[in-house]
């Protein structure tokens, strides 16, 4: 299984380097905006993670 990371920076190779339809390009697009959000959100409950427990108390 690829890792996030890896998924999002396969798609970006795809999206400049490949001749697409606008259905592929479109997908591809809404895929790599989607792996984004959900690595963003991973860093975010990480970053939470390690305030929480960096915190006194």
């Amino acid at each position: 299984m690829l890792t996030i990371d890896r998924q999002i920076q396969e798609l970006r190779a795809e999206l400049a380097g490949s001749v697409l339809t606008r259905r592929e390009r479109v997908q591809a697009q809404a895929a790599l905006t989607a792996l984004i959000a959900r690595r963003a959100a991973r860093e975010r409950a990480f970053d939470a993670r390690i305030a929480e427990d960096a915190a006194p108390g």
